[in-house]
């Protein structure tokens, strides 16, 4: 068996593997009608923000929280260390709603964000808990309303999601289909009972989860992980819902420089490797095929070997792929373009080749 035969197969095999993945690993966003929330009384909520020197962020964010239409709900911002004017300009903002705790300094050998996240959680007032980041605002005044409406009946936790703004440039498209794409697969899993991760800039869950989890206390260290971690290891299938709906996205700013980009995606693989085994599996053989599959791809082309064979199985999966997205995105109200899927899948494959190799060579991150 030559060489090139072993590639052939790996790539067929890889096509295969992938064509499952997308069509009944990833696929439920994409074909399942999405339940939606009833109507029920305004239930109490604590907003939760954790900040570190976010200002410029805190004054977007707040002015709109306080359009939100919803009876009842406080905003509690936690500031981790901040230097900024932060602190004053929160005093300065005579909003009743508004609850500020103000950390200096931190116990050692804890992450600074889940510390001023853990204090602010014991310190909400209301049993249900939405969480977010400095650095989003929400699409709509509804993000309230609406991610609450899904702590109802058996839900203790509710995924939202967070689309990143449209900027030019090919960074913010990576971003934004990446961002997509992570939705798809976590939203997809989330609807067949399987929920192994969220987002901390849209999370909601109520306090007695949050406190049957015992706090993460063994992953007080590890930078990030307030999301991804406790969906991960805590969530439960049956009381798991999730909110798509445009008006409770809550809308990021994304990174503006590739330095940044990745600092931010090391620091998402730090949390990464605590996650159970099943799940790492599961994710990293999707990885490992989607490499395999485009570099085995880029050699059969450069020898013709088997080329209309190859060529056939790419249009499938890429048309497979195409219809999963559309459709995803559809639901997800996200604007993505279908001519640049080829090019930004094959992206995709150096990304994974990125992080897997960081995932194997990284050894301490930080928060900030």
């Amino acid at each position: 068996m030559t060489a090139w035969t072993v590639i052939f197969y790996l790539f067929v095999s890889c096509t295969a593997i992938q064509l499952f993945y997308w069509l009944k690993v990833f696929g439920a966003l994409a074909f399942k009608q999405i339940p939606e929330a009833g109507a029920t009384p305004a239930q109490p909520v604590s907003v939760i923000i954790c900040a570190h020197n976010e200002l410029d962020n805190l004054k977007v964010l707040i002015p709109a929280l306080r359009q939100q239409e919803y009876a009842n709900f406080q905003v509690l911002v936690a500031l981790d260390r901040s230097t900024d004017n932060s602190l004053t300009w929160l005093q300065q903002q005579n909003w009743e709603r508004l609850n500020i705790l103000d950390f200096k300094e931190i116990p050692d050998k804890v992450n600074g964000k889940k510390y001023a996240l853990l204090q602010a959680i014991q310190a909400a007032d209301h049993p249900h808990l939405l969480l977010t980041d400095a650095d989003c605002y929400p699409r709509s005044n509804q993000w309230i309303a609406l991610m609450a409406a899904g702590l109802q009946a058996n839900n203790e936790l509710v995924l939202g999601f967070s689309p990143y703004e449209k900027r030019p440039g090919l960074l913010n498209t990576f971003i934004r289909y990446e961002t997509l794409l992570t939705g798809i697969q976590y939203l997809s899993r989330a609807l067949q009972g399987d929920p192994y991760m969220g987002v901390g800039r849209n999370l909601a869950y109520t306090k007695e989860f949050f406190n049957n989890t015992h706090q993460l206390k063994p992953y007080l260290r590890v930078p990030g992980g307030d999301d991804d971690l406790l969906v991960n290891h805590f969530a439960r299938g049956e009381r798991t819902g999730i909110c798509i709906k445009p008006a409770a996205h809550m809308i990021s700013r994304p990174k503006s420089s590739l330095k940044d980009y990745l600092i931010q995606k090391k620091r998402h693989l730090a949390v990464g490797k605590h996650y159970k085994y099943y799940h790492k599996l599961v994710l990293g053989i999707f990885s490992l095929t989607h490499i395999i599959f485009w570099s085995s791809l880029v050699s059969l082309l450069v020898t013709t070997t088997h080329l209309a064979l190859v060529l056939v199985l790419f249009l499938i999966r890429q048309i497979t792929l195409s219809v999963i997205v559309s459709r995803s995105a559809k639901q997800l109200s996200h604007s993505q373009s279908l001519s640049s899927l080829v090019f930004l899948d094959f992206l995709f494959g150096v990304y994974y080749l990125y992080t897997g190799l960081v995932a194997l060579t990284s050894k301490k991150v930080n928060w900030h």
